[in-house]
């Protein structure tokens, strides 16, 4: 007993049951015809039965708390139950058929087409889905008119079509509801219902894709290069739409997606000398992101905060940030004085003083109202690399490997987010560059206005460049043979690795790497050195 407090025994059971069955059998079928003509045949079935359950209860004010069998339900008071007993469900039934025919005539021509016939209980509208692909390939290489030829020692081109099932979202659920609710009308209140409908009653998302490429090595097959331009559609996309008179978000099909562009891997690789050899690895791929269709009456979709807003719009990246654009901060009080937007806030009863940002009235109507708010970019990158190299010196050894990328925005919510908070900390940015007096920025609020409703509203200020570069690994070796040495010594290898010893990025947070672009504290990512013996005995 103490400051009111009083602490009541209390027993919490719970049990969790799962149970998966998976069933998948295979057929192959494999020959060849006329010496020049093979045929692979595949046929197949899946069956899958996933389910879940879960049990808890919680009761207090335990009885012969001093004894094991007191361990148990039954000991605690029965009224304690009330609201404190709940069971959650899941089971998932799939199943599969599937096959596919692979021909090639003197692997010079290739020809292969598949076919899948896919159930998901996790759809009502139409369980099935059925999801053809083709491809032809062509090894020009092999071709007698480039017997002559030497420049290629491999060449092939491809091209495949395709479409494949997604059943990997949450499964149709929901209810229509019925609520009363009771509003003033003039002195009078008045009571009716409201009906909503949060059901999701959802159908295959269908990945559709188109890609041509080519296969080629050249140089006496020192230098490789894999290159593909693609077209890839979801269709029926199953995603997050919010519902005002319920408050509620549902999951649902919502449009068509499309992800177009290139992706190129070039590897060379080389010997200098019997005990030197090399190899030099990249690769890039650009991505351009559009909503080519909505399906909402609106012609968008909103996601994200009511103060943090991200929007899909036809034409635009999935889930862009959308909000208001800065074109300065007001630096004294005759500039407020004879800017009418600031004005007509004035007189709707918002302080504005000199250290306020400046918005953008895209409109022309005098006033910042969400019809000023625009596409301000999206968390998906437009073009991603990576790259390796490769060192082999007699029993030296160097490797490195690193990637990044670029086009990408990252919503600092960390940074926006302080208006809701007591926490008087800003990171260094906000600090050393606020607004502290006429002429001092341009860009960033003062420390009084950074917690004002007018210039927390999300802007291009809070959405920040994500393009960045990271070394991933660096690791040198060194192997002291024991052949080399008297005596019977093993091997002896000695590593020294350093994991993301360094990271370039110009984003005001702790890690550039977010995954889906909104930073509410995404904790840093440390580098780590390691040292290491490995002996061979």
């Amino acid at each position: 007993m103490g400051f009111g407090d009083q602490r009541i025994s209390s027993i919490n059971r719970r049990q969790n049951n799962f149970f998966n069955q998976i069933w998948d059998n295979l057929l192959t079928y494999t020959d060849t015809y006329a010496e020049d003509h093979n045929v692979t045949v595949l046929a197949g079935t899946s069956f899958r039965d996933e389910a879940a359950n879960r049990f808890q209860a919680t009761g207090t004010d335990i009885a012969g708390i001093n004894y094991e069998t007191s361990w148990y339900l039954d000991f605690a008071d029965p009224l304690s139950f009330n609201n404190n007993v709940g069971e959650n469900n899941q089971r998932i039934y799939g199943q599969s058929y599937f096959g596919r025919v692979s021909y090639n005539f003197k692997n010079r021509y290739l020809l292969y087409g598949t076919f899948r016939a896919d159930r998901s209980s996790k759809f009502t509208k139409e369980q099935w889905g059925y999801f053809p692909s083709v491809g032809a390939g062509w090894v020009i290489s092999q071709e007698p008119f480039m017997e002559n030829v030497g420049f290629f020692d491999f060449l092939k081109v491809r091209a495949a079509w395709g479409r494949l099932g997604n059943d990997n979202v949450p499964a149709s659920s929901g209810a229509n509801t019925i609520s009363n609710q009771t509003v003033d009308l003039g002195d009078t209140p008045n009571t009716g219902v409201t009906a909503t409908s949060t059901f999701t009653d959802l159908t295959w998302e269908v990945v559709e894709e188109l890609d041509f490429g080519f296969n080629m090595n050249i140089l006496n097959n020192r230098l490789s290069v894999e290159a593909d331009y693609y077209i890839r559609d979801t269709e029926d996309a199953i995603m997050p739409v919010y519902i005002p008179i319920a408050n509620q978000t549902v999951s649902r099909n919502s449009g068509v997606i499309r992800n177009s562009g290139v992706e190129v891997a070039l590897n060379w690789s080389d010997q200098i000398a019997p005990d030197f050899t090399y190899t030099v690895g990249a690769n890039f791929t650009t991505v351009k992101n559009e909503a080519i269709q909505i399906e909402d009456e609106s012609g968008y979709i909103d996601s994200g905060s009511a103060e943090f807003r991200q929007r899909t719009i036809e034409g635009e990246p999935l889930y862009a940030f959308y909000g208001y654009e800065t074109v300065g901060v007001y630096q004294n009080q005759a500039q407020i004085d004879a800017d009418p937007v600031a004005q007509n806030a004035i007189a709707e009863g918002q302080d504005i003083q000199p250290g306020y940002f400046i918005f953008n009235d895209r409109d022309g109507d005098g006033a910042i109202t969400d019809q000023d708010r625009t596409v301000l970019g999206s968390f998906l990158p437009k073009f991603t690399y990576g790259g390796n190299i490769g060192l082999n010196y007699k029993d030296f050894g160097f490797s490195m490997n690193f990637y990044g990328q670029s086009g990408n925005k990252i919503l600092n919510r960390k940074r926006g987010e302080i208006i809701f908070t007591n926490d008087t900390n800003v990171d260094a940015d906000l600090a050393k560059n606020r607004w502290n007096g006429e002429g001092s920025t341009n860009s960033y609020p003062s420390s009084a206005g950074l917690r004002d409703s007018w210039n927390q509203r999300l802007s291009n200020f809070w959405v920040e460049d994500g393009a960045f570069f990271r070394i991933q690994n660096i690791q040198l070796a060194y192997t002291l043979r024991g052949d080399k040495l008297k005596g019977n010594i093993p091997d002896f290898k000695f590593t020294l690795t350093a994991e993301r010893p360094l990271t370039i990025f110009s984003y005001n947070g702790f890690n550039p790497e977010v995954s889906d672009g909104v930073d509410r504290q995404t904790y840093p990512v440390p580098a780590i050195y390691t040292v290491g013996v490995n002996v061979k005995l």
